[in-house]
């Protein structure tokens, strides 16, 4: 673990009463500012002088002791703490810099003594706190290491490297949002941690926040941090995002740092075949393949490659051995087992593809909590109530452009933007996080720092005009002469309210699919690194899907809202029919190109980019039968919540 983890010492405000000289004084916080942004140059030279006129001045030589860890000088480090030791053996820093240099140098007991003693002389010291649970994370005690973090946090709640330690430590578990939340706040103070903005980048890239992923890689290889695994990573998000050109390059500069970098092969190689070049891909995997010690992702790859061109059996076989591997990230195996669950269900064997779904979902499983799920939804449908909706502030935009399609994921939500995005006057916009920006942003608006949504009640409608004109900016930007635009986020469904806070004359399409369907298709699809945390279990898929039909029952009982429920089922069956009322809704005439959306060249950046290049059909429809036998919890859940089709019964 790198030094910077642990906390370097705070200022303490009764040596500055004890200090005469103002100079001195303000040498002293120029010094800590100084060591706060790394600059251990400055600080010795600061300290020196103030060293110069008060040879005694502890906290100088305190600091001291910090320049002397980071250079790793620990012989001048231990006998300067030596010396304050001597003076004073009852401050708990000495005990807290004892720690800090033990632990350096990687001997744990010692350093954890040390803090514990640190804090037994001052028990609210969140350095302290933060570098004893450093230890006992180095020590593979997390529970232990998670109480000292949040300990820190409790005697101050912006303590840079806690916040760090902590959203890292949730990261590691799959607790992305709270992770984020962390990192963010800890990165406000350690600007500099790269640790501490990798995670924060490789989070968002798991919740889909490409944009914002991409920022954060960038920032890292301007930082100097120029690794295979960055360039790597700044690929993947780049290619989800459609911009398949900076993907390659990106990924061709992560090959220039490790010729060897699976993760960049298998990245190029996905991007040739899915491109309609699947002759090249392989021929570049290939070598790779001779290679004894290749990861996984190079045999994903090219079993893909394989499945595309008309070869599954010799998949099959490729990946058979691949996966009795074993491996360091169980998550880096999923793939192989989504791959092969594809394979055995192309082929009819349908209980051992399940088994192999299964084993995907359990490597790659993150925390879901129904409870916090069903909180969530409670304050949504309290705030957003029917009395309090009719009184809450209102934006005066009149547009009809945005057209909001929500809905489960995997129940249809991609198939329409692409029947819609097919019309002359249309323009697909994709999977947008505007809306759920906008939220966030909605809380600093207000100055109050009230969070989302109570902070909706004081934001005037003056800001909501203005933040549904920087959504509208958004949409304009993309595409200057459509007259209908569609975001297709699914999870918008959330924010029915605030949307229509922001645009009272707007369009909402809600995509359903019959529920045992749409949860069977979200467990066997490998989402990537972006899959929702409730989709690796059925018990939790069932769950969740329970709380999205309560708020949108909500949201038709109690908002007037104009929303389009649309049925999956009716798409594929009736597809003319069907999207011709579509069309109608959101005021567009017809056109028969939304017949033929399939051969349209846009770029499709969901998991279902395959399935939308190809005509309507229905085989879909049903296809959760095949593996009845297997799904006892999701059947479970949806009776539960009173969401079981009769035909399920």
């Amino acid at each position: 673990m790198a030094e910077e983890e642990l906390a370097p010492e705070a200022p303490e405000g009764e040596e500055k009463k004890k200090r005469s000289s103002r100079s001195i004084l303000t040498d002293v916080q120029h010094a800590e500012r100084s060591l706060a942004e790394s600059r251990f140059g400055e600080v010795e030279a600061i300290c020196n002088r103030i060293l110069e006129d008060d040879p005694e001045n502890r906290r100088a030589r305190q600091m001291m002791v910090e320049v002397e860890l980071a250079r790793k000088d620990y012989d001048t480090a231990r006998q300067l703490i030596d010396e304050l030791m001597a003076e004073d053996a009852h401050d708990a820093r000495h005990h807290n810099l004892l720690g800090r240099y033990h632990n350096n140098q990687g001997r744990l007991d010692p350093a954890e003594e040390c803090f514990r003693d640190a804090l037994d002389l001052k028990l609210e010291y969140p350095d302290a706190w933060n570098n004893l649970g450093h230890v006992l994370r180095r020590r593979e005690m997390r529970t232990e290491a998670l109480a000292c973090f949040r300990k820190a946090l409790t005697y101050e709640r912006r303590h840079g490297l806690a916040n760090i330690n902590l959203g890292s430590m949730m990261f590691e578990e799959g607790r992305l949002m709270p992770a984020i939340k962390h990192l963010q706040l800890g990165l406000q103070r350690e600007m500099t941690h790269l640790p501490g903005q990798y995670n924060l980048a490789l989070a968002l890239h798991e919740l889909g926040r490409y944009d914002e992923a991409i920022a954060g890689y960038r920032r890292l290889l301007a930082a100097g941090q120029q690794d295979a695994d960055v360039y790597s990573n700044l690929g993947s998000a780049l290619q989800a995002t459609g911009d398949v050109d900076s993907a390659i390059t990106a990924f061709r500069c992560a090959l220039q740092k490790n010729p060897g970098h699976g993760p960049a092969v298998a990245g190029v190689a996905g991007i040739l075949d899915l491109h309609g070049y699947p002759a090249e891909a392989e021929r570049l995997l290939v070598p790779f393949l001779e290679q004894p010690d290749h990861p996984p992702a190079i045999d994903v790859a090219y079993a893909n490659v394989l499945k595309r061109t008309g070869r599954s059996a010799e998949a099959l076989l490729h990946l058979a051995p691949v996966a009795k591997k074993r491996v360091e990230e169980p998550a880096v195996m999923a793939p192989v087992h989504f791959v092969i669950g594809d394979l055995l269900d192309e082929r009819g064997d349908h209980d051992r593809a399940f088994a192999h779904y299964l084993r995907a979902n359990t490597l790659r499983r993150s925390k879901f909590s129904l409870e916090v799920r069903r909180e969530q939804i409670d304050k949504l449908m309290t705030f957003f109530a029917r009395d309090r909706f009719d009184i809450l502030p209102k934006s005066c935009r009149d547009t009809q452009s945005p057209v909001f399609i929500v809905g489960m994921p995997r129940s249809g939500t991609s198939l329409i933007e692409e029947i819609i995005a097919a019309h002359p006057q249309a323009y697909g916009c994709g999977e947008l996080r505007d809306v759920t920006t906008l939220a966030i942003r909605a809380s600093y608006e207000t100055r109050t720092h009230v969070p989302y949504p109570d902070c909706l009640e004081v934001i005037g409608d003056r800001k909501l005009f203005e933040l549904s004109g920087f959504y509208l900016t958004r949409l304009y930007g993309m595409n200057t002469r459509a007259i209908r635009y569609t975001d297709k986020m699914w999870q918008n469904y959330e924010h029915l309210g605030f949307i229509q806070m922001m645009f009272p004359d707007c369009h909402i399409i809600h995509c359903r699919r019959d529920p045992v369907d749409t949860g069977v298709s979200c467990f066997v699809q490998s989402f990537g690194t972006a899959g929702p945390p409730f989709s690796y279990d059925l018990a939790n898929i069932g769950e969740y899907y329970n709380e999205y039909r309560r708020l949108m029952d909500h949201w038709h009982r109690d908002l007037d809202v104009q929303i389009l429920d649309l049925d999956y089922e009716d798409v594929v069956r009736k597809p003319e029919e069907t999207i011709r009322g579509v069309l109608d809704f959101i005021g567009l005439e017809w056109d028969p190109a939304c017949l033929s959306f399939y051969k349209n060249k846009r770029q499709v950046r969901t998991a279902s980019h395959l399935q939308v290049r190809q005509p309507i059909y229905t085989s879909s429809v049903g296809n959760a039968r095949r593996f009845e036998a297997h799904l006892g919890p999701l059947l479970e859940a949806l009776d539960q919540g009173g969401n079981l089709p009769e035909a399920w019964r």
